[in-house]
């Protein structure tokens, strides 16, 4: 993949290869392009920090695509993958975890 130039298709390729392989899974990466010549990408992670539910965004990188998908490396060189509960599981997909309906 040319970092510099690359497809939409190569870039959410290799967005998806951080995201399931350094990430576990977890959260979702947002990657705004910047339409003009010099106009800086961003990319984000959101990602639920506790039981309310509700998502945290964190800034990743801004630059270049080639600068945000470095930023997005060193990011996950940090992130610390937390095994989920079922429940937090369901949560993320939308349905009820098999162990609360049981206790229905």
């Amino acid at each position: 993949m040319d970092l510099r130039n690359p497809s939409i298709d190569e870039l959410r390729a290799e967005i998806r290869r951080i995201w399931r392989t350094r990430l576990g899974s977890q959260g979702r990466i947002t990657f705004s392009v910047g339409m003009e010549d010099g106009e800086p990408c961003w990319v984000s992670h959101w990602i639920r920090t506790g039981s309310t539910g509700y998502e945290d965004c964190r800034a990743v990188g801004m630059g270049s695509v080639a600068e945000c998908l470095a930023a997005l490396e060193r990011y996950a060189d940090r992130f610390v993958v937390k095994p989920r509960t079922e429940a937090e599981i369901a949560a993320t997909l939308g349905v009820t975890a098999p162990a609360m309906l049981a206790a229905e």
